[in-house]
């Protein structure tokens, strides 16, 4: 299958934990997660012909993942399976409004991705790219494999997405900074959390987040501001998209819904509006379920 979408990243298993504890200690249930991933499975399941590119381990969790993209329709031909290697794992505290992560990833098979594994001709003809913060932090190898995709779709003319996911946990604001400048240059549509624009480069409004990464190249970007909606900004003007009506419970993998949706949407329709729109009522749907990837709706 040839991917109109595709992303590129580190997928995840997931452990929630229940609300509920059994027998006196916390209780979790696995699911899937991963930024990138989480965002190509929900621009599957808004009608794109989607695919990811990455590396998982030879183990249970990596087959586990491989199940769920072929469930999703996701093509996963350009996913490596390294040897002795492991699938990350991240575990989630429920927070209907911020970010609850722990982490078991450092030496997880897609750190080792390199430049040499990507799939140029994957690339040049797909639509769009699909990457994100966590795809630059997670190692530098993966960093620089992100870069050398970023330079290949600009010479085909595949558009470049990136989501700003900003991670704290995996590296510092002053780390993160320069390297995130460098690949907002080459991205044509960027989402960015209000949170995260104002630690990396203190602008407190969504207005000042639009001006700025329009000012750095972008063509479209989606400043999103919790529960109050988004603002999406292109060089035509500004336009204010209320948030779809929702029941919070785990705000994980809401932004990642969004920004795939709104990819589907937008490569359809080819108006940003309509897409936001759309991809607001993905993110509310979302935001109301356990997990990152369950309670995505389907188109």
């Amino acid at each position: 299958m040839t991917a109109d979408i595709l992303g590129l990243g580190e997928p995840l298993i997931e452990m929630v934990r229940l609300p509920a504890p059994i027998d006196g200690r916390p209780a979790y249930v696995q699911g899937f997660g991963g930024d990138t991933s989480t965002a190509i499975i929900a621009a599957s399941r808004q009608g794109a012909k989607a695919g990811y590119i990455s590396a998982v381990g030879d183990d249970a969790f990596g087959g586990g993942l491989r199940d769920l993209w072929t469930r999703e329709g996701v093509d996963h031909t350009h996913v490596l399976t390294r040897e002795n290697s492991s699938t990350g794992v991240c575990f989630i505290d429920p927070d209907p409004e911020g970010r609850n992560f722990t982490y078991l990833r450092k030496v997880s098979a897609a750190t080792t991705y390199s430049s040499q594994d990507l799939p140029e001709t994957a690339i040049a003809n797909s639509r769009a790219l699909h990457l994100s913060g966590i795809t630059l932090a997670i190692s530098v190898l993966m960093r620089a494999a992100a870069f050398e995709a970023m330079r290949l779709a600009k010479n085909h003319d595949t558009l470049v997405s990136l989501d700003l996911n900003h991670r704290p946990k995996l590296w510092s604001d002053a780390e993160a900074r320069p390297v995130i400048e460098t690949a907002l240059g080459r991205a044509d549509i960027v989402f960015a959390s209000d949170d995260e624009a104002r630690s990396l480069f203190g602008d407190e409004t969504p207005e000042a987040i639009v001006d700025r990464f329009l000012g750095m190249g972008a063509s479209i970007v989606v400043a999103k501001h919790g529960a109050k909606g988004a603002l999406i900004g292109t060089p035509e003007g500004r336009h204010h998209i209320p948030p779809a009506p929702s029941n919070p419970i785990d705000s994980s993998g809401a932004g990642d819904a969004f920004a795939g949706s709104f990819l589907s949407w937008f490569l359809e329709t080819g108006d940003p509006l309509i897409a936001a729109t759309k991809a607001a009522e993905v993110a509310a749907a979302t935001v109301s379920g356990l997990g990152a990837v369950e309670p995505i709706p389907r188109r």
